[in-house]
């Protein structure tokens, strides 16, 4: 298997993990509120829907941090370019770059937010004040997830890799699962 291809499959597990956790967290967290919010604060499981908002959301920011990782160890997309460069795949390379440039500056807006609360806790400054400095909302990680799985998918299929990123499920499946929570309540 060439190099270009096992960070694609890599990357398709973090696209996928993004995607999954983005979604289950908006789904816990705006979806569901007001209408599930009894389901959701039954004592039987309310420490559940607590740990998994916290949960989801760090995931969705570790799973993307995880693609646009620059460390020469990492699977992630320079080191995607790389291998896509040294195995002749100059063409796909510079689409890459291209679909991905313009997500620069939300890109480091999001690894700002990991590094200084999502992985570490920085000294000098508060959560809130992290969030407040680096301005990210959640559409705009919607968007940057949905963007970097299109491109994902587009480098995959030019090296022949099927696999789709565009699973809009989990979302759906909260909804259902706190819907039957519901219903079991009455």
């Amino acid at each position: 298997m060439s190099d270009a291809r096992a960070i694609i499959e890599k990357l398709n597990e973090e696209g996928l993990a993004a995607r999954a956790h983005f979604q289950i967290w908006w789904a816990l967290r705006n979806l569901a509120l007001p209408d599930f919010y009894d389901a959701m604060n039954d004592y039987s499981y309310v420490n559940f829907f607590h740990a998994s908002n916290a949960g989801h959301y760090k995931l969705f920011f570790l799973a993307l941090s995880k693609i646009f990782d620059r460390d020469a160890r990492a699977l992630g997309i320079s080191n995607l370019r790389e291998a896509l460069r040294s195995e002749g795949h100059n063409s796909i390379a510079d689409q890459l770059e291209k679909r991905l440039s313009p997500l620069t500056a939300v890109v480091a807006r999001l690894m700002a937010i990991r590094n200084q609360t999502i992985v570490h806790n920085d000294r000098g400054l508060y959560r809130e004040k992290v969030y407040e400095i680096n301005g990210i909302t959640p559409d705009q990680v919607r968007d940057l997830i949905n963007d970097t799985c299109a491109t994902i998918n587009e480098v995959a299929r030019g090296l022949g890799v099927r696999e789709g990123l565009f699973d809009d499920r989990y979302d759906e499946a909260t909804i259902a699962m706190l819907e039957t929570l519901r219903r079991g309540k009455t």
